[in-house]
């Protein structure tokens, strides 16, 4: 039993980043104890009240707001990767374009979003999968009943959600049209409910709610058009007309309206999601005194039925010990009841009881107020569930609160949800209560084993195989699944790059079937048309300006292999590769590629200005070079963790230098046929490789030349770079890098290390000097880079640079010295533009000018200060 009262329904707006207030609203709320029966929720309405609505507190929802990848989600690109977790294959496609097209059967297929969504697709799935309560199916089935209302894009119509999947629901209903793609079901097209009921108060009448409160953060629109600067803030801006020409009428509808103070903020700005939440919570607290008086007044309130002088007395069931501290806690009102329905209204709000009446006997004007307290728990049989989880001691407390006590309906069903929650924090998942029942003083509690029943594969087009999915599905069926499990599955799946969407949902068992008890686990695969035609372009000081077409299947015959081939094209440098990958093999980590190559690049050497006689031998190297290479080269090995490989490799190449002299005399400088077998061991975890923020880069390679077609002696290589980027502040990264390279002997100029520039394809970092300007057979190298990132953009978002490096290069490694190192100092500006990564660098190199065998102190010169500048990706 409960005191009457009417019904609660809210109805939650949406706002963007304005709706976090809803949160504060909901917080304040439950402190002052005001129930809610029934939630409506549109955009962002809808993700916090879904999110409530299957268990998350307030709390709860605060520290998931922090947690949202808020920047990714309102981000354009249809690739919300994580970069550190493709194949490194995938990597390098990706990193030198601009812009992919996709076709499907050579017809172009036009993106219909800007963003994928697949940053708020896994997280709301994840959320909802990892709930207290199970939600799917019916969403009346849900603690607090729920709707999401969206918008069919095709027909206009409001389309109101009440059962399925609750993250797909809420993900629907906060679909922006053109940033985010539509959701289907069935025939419709499901966006953004703000186009049709922003603030859904007249779905409350679903529920025949007794009273409706209507939560309000539409927030203010954009002041000036310079405001609108980005495709999601016009978007904000049009939703926001939209909603003002509906609010009149469904504000009229609501018994109360809740509207936060968000003078000033606006609906991207995610930046403050405390002092949101704080708004939202002063104005609940204001107003819900009001509401509590509201809803126990009105209909269904009896005359009062006073007892004021009259003797009352207290009965229970039965004589036992435990009900004296039940009748110490309830004696106060039963003594000063004045009126006995407010009496009893004032014993059912303890929560002690689970029924309470009165007997009046007017003739003696006597009340006896029967009370049945909840049954006393004195122990407590856990039954099911995986088997050494949650330790005795962890089971004990969870019911610590309410064993051998006076207890509340409300401490009963926490006991039970802090029991789930145990399981949920190890990571089960799937863990939730059967048949929870209470007799003879104990508490009998049944969990499901926390397995999937099965797992079912949706595809929409149904071009990947089904050995390419289920590899990359990391859930046993055999055991219970396990959160981390989960996660990793979804992100393997999307991070092959053949889907545009992966979504993941648990579908409860039909209560009547016997043979099927566990839930079924469900992987809904949008995927992404196989054929893509990327387009880079670049402009730098040295080579021009270049340009990149790359057209490959990257899912060819379902198996998520790659086959095509890209072409680069400049003034100086030319390369064509036609290329087959297979990042893994089957089901195993096995992988492999083959590849025929042209690569012609030039570039202009000239020695170092400070000083012709310690570099003498380079000195020699004037003019301009040209090296040409063309084979085929193929590699097979094992792939470490995704962004790793171990592999051995076989190239035949016929290699042919040449240079021109300064009188542009064309001499040959050398032309061979060679087969070079190697072994390489790549790493790379870094989130961007231009402007990397975390994660390291590290590559060792050792190959051999022996002596066959035109090489007359054997020559091998053994070279290796890593890179190390610190987060060291919020906006600031370390990193420290080095590199080596050693030979056996004399090697042909195409096949030497190259070092100067800012670090290319063709020539490996060293800042101060001009791209390749010092080639060599060893080489050794070390730098260190302070990046900062301003908060403000200065056009684009920029990043500063300070760099210094030292090293050099030798023709024989007996020559190696610490003191003939070079030193190069510069600074750079980088900005993050929509075809690329920007880049101006000053830069100067210097030396302390002596030969190994001096012993007299060394002088320090300089060399010319030396200028970079670049457009787009390297490629």
């Amino acid at each position: 039993m409960r005191p009457f009262r009417k019904t609660v329904g809210l109805a939650l707006s949406g706002g963007g980043a304005n709706g976090i207030s809803q949160i504060g609203v909901l917080k304040a709320l439950e402190e002052e104890q005001v129930p809610i029966d029934h939630i409506a929720g549109t955009s962002m309405g809808a993700v916090i009240g879904g999110l409530y609505s299957c268990g998350y507190t307030p709390s709860e929802l605060q520290a998931i707001a922090h947690s949202l990848p808020w920047q990714s989600i309102v981000t354009i690109g249809n690739d919300d990767y994580s970069r550190s977790n493709v194949f490194l294959e995938q990597q390098r496609v990706r990193d030198r374009s601009t812009v992919a097209i996709r076709f499907d059967k050579l017809k172009l297929v036009i993106p219909r979003s800007l963003n994928s969504a697949q940053a708020l697709t896994e997280t709301l799935d994840l959320l909802v999968i990892n709930a207290l309560y199970p939600a799917s199916g019916d969403f009346n089935e849900l603690p607090v009943q729920f709707r999401a209302v969206t918008t069919d894009l095709v027909t206009g119509r409001r389309v109101t959600l009440s059962s399925g999947s609750l993250s797909e629901a809420m993900r629907a209903s906060s679909t922006i049209p053109v940033l985010f793609s539509p959701i289907r079901r069935g025939s419709e097209e499901l966006v953004d409910g703000g186009l049709v009921a922003n603030l859904p108060v007249d779905e409350l009448d679903a529920f025949d709610a007794g009273y409706r409160i209507a939560v309000d953060t539409h927030g203010s629109m954009y002041a000036t058009g310079r405001e609108l600067d980005l495709p999601w803030k016009a978007a904000d801006q049009a939703m926001t007309i939209l909603t003002k020409l509906q609010y009149p009428a469904q504000l009229e509808r609501a018994d109360i309206v809740i509207a936060p103070d968000l003078e000033g903020r606006m609906a991207t700005d995610f930046s403050d999601i405390d002092g949101l939440v704080k708004v939202g919570y002063q104005k609940g607290k204001v107003l819900a005194g009001t509401i509590k008086r509201s809803i126990a007044e009105g209909e269904g309130r009896s005359a009062p039925s006073p007892i004021k002088g009259w003797r009352k007395e207290v009965q229970f069931p039965e004589e036992s010990a435990e009900y004296i501290e039940h009748y110490r806690i309830v004696s106060g009102i039963v003594r000063n009841a004045t009126d006995t329905r407010m009496a009893l209204r004032e014993l059912l709000e303890t929560d002690l009881f689970t029924r309470v009446w009165a007997e009046l006997d007017s003739r003696r004007k006597r009340v006896v107020f029967h009370l049945v307290p909840l049954p006393a728990i004195r122990q407590v049989r856990i039954s099911g569930g995986p088997t050494g989880v949650l330790s005795f001691d962890e089971q004990a407390a969870c019911f610590a609160p309410v064993m051998e006590r006076v207890y509340t309906n409300r401490a009963g069903t926490l006991a039970l949800e802090n029991l789930v929650r145990a399981y949920r924090q190890k990571g089960y998942v799937f863990v939730n209560l059967k048949s929870p029942s209470l007799s003879g003083g104990t508490i009998s509690v049944a969990l499901t084993s926390g397995k999937a029943g099965s797992i079912v594969i949706s595809q929409d087009r149904n071009i990947t195989g089904p050995t390419p999915v289920q590899r990359e599905i990391k859930i046993d069926t055999s055991r219970a699944v396990i959160y981390g499990k989960a996660k990793e599955s979804v992100e393997n799946l999307y991070e092959t790059g053949v889907f545009s969407r992966v979504s993941l949902a648990a579908e409860q068992p039909d209560p009547d079937d016997e043979h099927l008890q566990s839930a079924l686990l469900k992987f809904t695969l949008d995927e992404k048309p196989a054929t893509v035609l990327r387009i880079g372009l670049r402009y730098d000081e040295t080579s021009n300006a270049q340009f990149l077409l790359d057209y490959r299947n990257e899912n060819l015959w379902g198996s998520t292999s790659s086959l095509g081939g890209w072409l680069k094209t400049g003034t100086k440098n030319n390369v064509v590769n036609l290329e087959f990958n297979m990042p893994r093999i089957a089901a195993t980590n096995l992988t492999m590629s083959s590849r025929a190559f042209y690569d012609q690049h030039g570039f202009d050497h000239s020695s170092i200005t400070f000083d012709k006689e310690f570099l003498a031998d380079l000195s020699e190297r004037t003019g301009t070079y040209n090296i040409e290479r063309y084979g085929i080269s193929t590699a097979f090995g094992t792939r470490l963790k995704k962004n790793g490989k171990l592999i051995v490799d076989a190239t035949l190449q016929s290699v042919r230098s040449e240079n021109e002299t300064e009188n542009g005399v064309p001499l040959q400088t050398g032309k061979a046929e060679l087969v070079t077998l190697g072994t390489q061991l790549s790493i790379d975890s870094r989130d961007s490789p231009l402007i990397p923020t975390t994660g390291s880069l590290s590559n060792l390679r050792y190959s051999a030349t022996p002596v066959t077609l035109d090489n007359e002696e054997l020559f091998w290589q053994l070279s290796g770079n890593h890179e190390e980027n610190i987060p060291v502040a919020p906006r600031t990264t370390l990193q420290l890098s080095g590199m080596f390279g050693v030979s056996s002997g004399h090697v042909p100029l195409s096949e030497q290390f190259f070092l100067g520039g800012p670090g290319t394809a063709y020539s490996r970092r060293f800042i101060g000097l001009k791209e390749s300007a010092l080639p060599g057979n060893n080489m050794a190298a070390a730098g260190v880079q302070l990046q900062y990132s301003p908060p403000g953009d200065i056009i684009f978002p920029t990043s500063l640079r300070l760099i210094y490096n030292a090293g050099n290069v030798w023709d024989r490694r007996e020559d190696i010295a610490l003191a003939q190192l070079i030193h190069g100092i510069g600074t750079s500006l980088v900005w993050a533009t929509p075809i690329g990564p920007a880049r101006f660098t000053i830069s100067k190199a210097f030396s302390f000018m002596r030969n190994a065998e001096d012993k007299e102190s060394s002088n320090l010169r300089f060399a010319d200060t030396v200028y970079y500048f670049s457009l787009g990706h390297d490629f």
